[in-house]
Protein backbone atom coordinates (compact mmCIF):
# COMPACT_ATOMS: atom_id res chain seq x y z
CA UNK A 1 0.00 0.00 0.00
CA UNK A 2 2.89 2.11 0.69
CA UNK A 3 4.50 1.90 -3.03
CA UNK A 4 0.92 2.64 -4.52
CA UNK A 5 -0.09 5.43 -1.73
CA UNK A 6 -0.83 7.52 -5.10
CA UNK A 7 -3.48 5.61 -6.43
CA UNK A 8 -4.99 5.67 -2.65
CA UNK A 9 -5.07 9.50 -3.14
CA UNK A 10 -6.30 9.64 -6.53
CA UNK A 11 -9.67 7.55 -5.61
CA UNK A 12 -9.66 10.47 -3.04
CA UNK A 13 -8.73 7.84 0.18
CA UNK A 14 -5.64 8.30 2.91
CA UNK A 15 -4.35 5.86 4.60
CA UNK A 16 -4.09 5.16 8.44
CA UNK A 17 -2.66 1.67 10.05
CA UNK A 18 -3.65 1.06 13.76
CA UNK A 19 -1.31 -1.46 15.71
CA UNK A 20 -0.53 -2.35 18.87
CA UNK A 21 2.67 -1.64 18.77
CA UNK A 22 4.22 1.28 20.90
CA UNK A 23 4.82 4.90 19.35
CA UNK A 24 8.48 4.18 19.42
CA UNK A 25 8.08 0.83 17.65
CA UNK A 26 5.62 2.69 14.87
CA UNK A 27 7.95 5.17 14.16
CA UNK A 28 10.91 2.53 13.63
CA UNK A 29 8.50 1.02 11.09
CA UNK A 30 7.68 4.22 9.21
CA UNK A 31 11.31 4.94 8.86
CA UNK A 32 12.53 1.31 8.27
CA UNK A 33 10.20 0.86 5.68
CA UNK A 34 9.57 4.54 4.51
CA UNK A 35 5.70 4.51 5.32
CA UNK A 36 4.44 7.68 3.66
CA UNK A 37 1.32 7.50 6.48
CA UNK A 38 0.64 7.68 9.86
CA UNK A 39 1.03 4.51 12.46
CA UNK A 40 -1.41 4.96 15.21
CA UNK A 41 -0.77 2.99 18.18
CA UNK A 42 -3.21 1.08 19.95
CA UNK A 43 -1.67 -1.43 22.90
CA UNK A 44 -4.62 -2.82 24.00
CA UNK A 45 -6.79 -2.67 21.16
CA UNK A 46 -9.57 -0.82 22.79
CA UNK A 47 -9.66 2.17 20.96
CA UNK A 48 -9.75 1.00 17.22
CA UNK A 49 -9.14 -2.62 17.05
CA UNK A 50 -11.57 -3.82 19.18
CA UNK A 51 -14.39 -1.95 18.20
CA UNK A 52 -13.89 -2.57 14.16
CA UNK A 53 -13.81 -6.47 15.50
CA UNK A 54 -10.71 -7.16 14.73
CA UNK A 55 -9.07 -8.20 17.98
CA UNK A 56 -7.40 -11.98 18.38
CA UNK A 57 -8.33 -11.78 21.70
CA UNK A 58 -6.58 -15.24 22.72
CA UNK A 59 -3.00 -13.63 21.24
CA UNK A 60 -4.06 -10.13 22.62
CA UNK A 61 -3.30 -9.06 19.11
CA UNK A 62 -5.01 -7.62 16.35
CA UNK A 63 -5.60 -9.70 13.27
CA UNK A 64 -4.34 -8.38 9.81
CA UNK A 65 -7.09 -6.32 8.66
CA UNK A 66 -7.76 -3.99 6.03
CA UNK A 67 -10.96 -1.94 6.94
CA UNK A 68 -12.33 0.94 4.38
CA UNK A 69 -14.11 3.70 5.72
CA UNK A 70 -16.07 6.40 3.30
CA UNK A 71 -15.92 10.12 4.53
CA UNK A 72 -19.45 9.44 6.07
CA UNK A 73 -18.02 6.15 8.20
CA UNK A 74 -19.76 3.94 6.53
CA UNK A 75 -17.14 0.44 6.07
CA UNK A 76 -16.99 -0.37 2.22
CA UNK A 77 -14.46 -2.96 2.51
CA UNK A 78 -13.23 -5.17 4.77
CA UNK A 79 -10.76 -7.93 5.16
CA UNK A 80 -9.37 -9.77 7.94
CA UNK A 81 -6.60 -12.40 7.49
CA UNK A 82 -5.17 -15.05 9.12
CA UNK A 83 -1.45 -14.28 10.27
CA UNK A 84 0.39 -10.80 9.52
CA UNK A 85 0.93 -12.22 6.18
CA UNK A 86 -2.23 -12.74 4.82
CA UNK A 87 -3.39 -9.43 3.11
CA UNK A 88 -5.63 -9.29 0.05
CA UNK A 89 -4.68 -7.32 -3.38
CA UNK A 90 -4.39 -4.29 -3.87
CA UNK A 91 -6.38 -4.37 -6.74
CA UNK A 92 -9.43 -5.48 -4.50
CA UNK A 93 -8.94 -2.82 -2.03
CA UNK A 94 -8.75 -0.52 -4.61
CA UNK A 95 -11.67 -1.62 -6.82
CA UNK A 96 -14.08 -0.92 -3.82
CA UNK A 97 -12.64 2.34 -3.62
CA UNK A 98 -14.00 3.43 -7.34
CA UNK A 99 -17.02 2.75 -6.54
CA UNK A 100 -16.84 5.44 -4.03
CA UNK A 101 -16.54 8.02 -6.88
CA UNK A 102 -14.53 10.22 -4.18
CA UNK A 103 -12.68 13.39 -5.71
CA UNK A 104 -9.12 13.13 -5.44
CA UNK A 105 -7.52 14.29 -1.92
CA UNK A 106 -4.00 16.39 -3.25
CA UNK A 107 -2.48 16.72 0.52
CA UNK A 108 -2.41 13.19 2.04
CA UNK A 109 -2.21 13.06 6.11
CA UNK A 110 1.60 13.28 7.38
CA UNK A 111 3.05 11.87 9.78
CA UNK A 112 4.62 13.62 13.00
CA UNK A 113 7.86 12.28 14.48
CA UNK A 114 7.28 12.72 17.76
CA UNK A 115 8.92 9.62 19.24
CA UNK A 116 12.32 8.64 18.91
CA UNK A 117 12.21 5.39 16.47
CA UNK A 118 12.65 2.23 18.97
CA UNK A 119 12.46 -1.22 16.78
CA UNK A 120 10.76 -3.57 19.33
CA UNK A 121 12.64 -6.85 20.26
CA UNK A 122 11.36 -8.91 17.67
CA UNK A 123 11.45 -6.30 14.42
CA UNK A 124 13.28 -7.94 11.75
CA UNK A 125 16.14 -6.00 9.75
CA UNK A 126 14.99 -5.14 6.51
CA UNK A 127 17.84 -7.23 4.80
CA UNK A 128 16.19 -10.08 6.59
CA UNK A 129 12.78 -9.85 5.42
CA UNK A 130 13.54 -10.57 1.56
CA UNK A 131 15.05 -13.90 2.51
CA UNK A 132 12.28 -14.71 5.26
CA UNK A 133 9.87 -13.81 2.37
CA UNK A 134 11.93 -16.09 -0.67
CA UNK A 135 11.63 -18.95 2.34
CA UNK A 136 8.27 -18.61 2.39
CA UNK A 137 7.59 -18.21 -1.40
CA UNK A 138 9.58 -21.45 -1.96
CA UNK A 139 8.17 -23.84 0.85
CA UNK A 140 4.47 -22.33 -0.36
CA UNK A 141 5.25 -23.31 -3.76
CA UNK A 142 6.46 -27.07 -2.17
CA UNK A 143 3.29 -27.51 -0.47
CA UNK A 144 1.02 -26.19 -3.60
CA UNK A 145 2.69 -28.72 -5.95
CA UNK A 146 1.91 -31.85 -2.61
CA UNK A 147 -1.36 -30.18 -2.24
CA UNK A 148 -4.33 -32.59 -3.25
CA UNK A 149 -7.30 -30.93 -1.71
CA UNK A 150 -7.45 -27.63 -4.58
CA UNK A 151 -8.58 -25.35 -1.26
CA UNK A 152 -5.07 -26.41 0.35
CA UNK A 153 -3.23 -25.92 -2.88
CA UNK A 154 -5.15 -22.61 -3.47
CA UNK A 155 -4.15 -21.28 -0.24
CA UNK A 156 -0.43 -22.71 -0.87
CA UNK A 157 -0.48 -20.31 -4.21
CA UNK A 158 -2.32 -17.86 -2.66
CA UNK A 159 0.18 -17.21 -0.29
CA UNK A 160 3.32 -17.46 -2.13
CA UNK A 161 1.66 -14.66 -4.34
CA UNK A 162 1.49 -12.60 -1.27
CA UNK A 163 4.99 -13.19 -0.83
CA UNK A 164 5.90 -12.08 -4.32
CA UNK A 165 4.29 -8.77 -3.56
CA UNK A 166 5.79 -8.20 -0.11
CA UNK A 167 9.14 -9.27 -1.80
CA UNK A 168 8.69 -6.50 -4.52
CA UNK A 169 6.95 -4.11 -2.03
CA UNK A 170 10.65 -4.53 0.23
CA UNK A 171 12.94 -4.48 -3.49
CA UNK A 172 11.04 -0.64 -4.19
CA UNK A 173 11.53 0.24 -0.44
CA UNK A 174 15.32 -0.63 -1.22
CA UNK A 175 15.43 1.30 -4.68
CA UNK A 176 13.80 4.71 -2.73
CA UNK A 177 16.27 4.12 0.31
CA UNK A 178 19.54 3.52 -1.93
CA UNK A 179 18.00 6.86 -3.89
CA UNK A 180 17.33 8.93 -1.27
Amino acid sequence: MARSYGDYLRRGATIAAVVIDSPEQNAAMVAKLLLPFPVLSDPAGEKAIQPYGVWDAKGAMSKPAIVVLAPDGQEVFRSVGVDFIDRPHEDDVLAALDTRGLPPLDRPLTTVSHRTPGPGLRAMPLPDLGVYLRGVRFATNGLAGRARDPFDRAEAERTSAMAERFMAAQAATRRLADAG
